[in-house]
């Protein structure tokens, strides 16, 4: 893994969380493998399916087009430390207003169950609470129980339901 080639790392013990920036993410949507030399790793995320593809062609508009606070709307690649693979994704889903966003994350399936989410999400809380986050919500299907149980172990508390369950912590 390149980390000198990437910027606002979060690290864990077994974790490197790396934003999309406008270039990287340019890199990524035109030359995977291009981007996997670039910065040493190996994408085995969410499936780079059309739905994806467009998001992330979309970001690299909006990234271009709020740069001083791309932080707070770029997806974080998780990189498992000791294969340099690309497992998932997490991301603040907008600018705080008040102090309070959203989060969002995604795994590939074959990496789940052993506490990597769990880990990736405390990091990021503590790095949102460096940049003045102050509270922060998140939303899970129903029947999506690891997803609740990752925000139950990283402090969040249900806060309502309108058709999905809404989770809250205040950092």
């Amino acid at each position: 893994m390149n980390k000198d080639k990437m910027t606002n790392i979060i690290e864990t013990e077994r974790l490197t969380l790396f934003p999309y920036t406008k270039e990287n993410l340019a890199l990524f949507n035109s030359d995977l493998a291009g981007f996997e030399r670039e910065f040493g790793v190996e994408y085995q995320g969410e499936e780079l399916d059309h739905l994806l593809t467009g998001f992330l062609k979309r970001l690299e508009k909006e990234i271009a087009e709020d740069e001083a606070n791309y932080l707070f709307f770029t997806e974080f690649l998780i990189v498992l430390k000791s294969t340099s693979h690309i497992i998932g994704s997490i991301d603040f889903k907008y600018v705080p207003r008040d102090g309070l966003t959203e989060v969002g994350y995604g795994l590939n399936e074959k990496y789940s169950g052993n506490g990597y989410m769990t880990e990736a999400l405390g990091a990021f809380l503590k790095f949102g609470k460096a940049l003045g986050v102050k509270v922060v919500r998140a939303d899970t299907l129903k029947d999506n129980l690891r997803s609740q149980n990752v925000l139950k172990k990283c402090g969040f508390h249900f806060l309502k339901e309108d058709g999905n369950l809404w989770w809250e912590i205040e950092l």
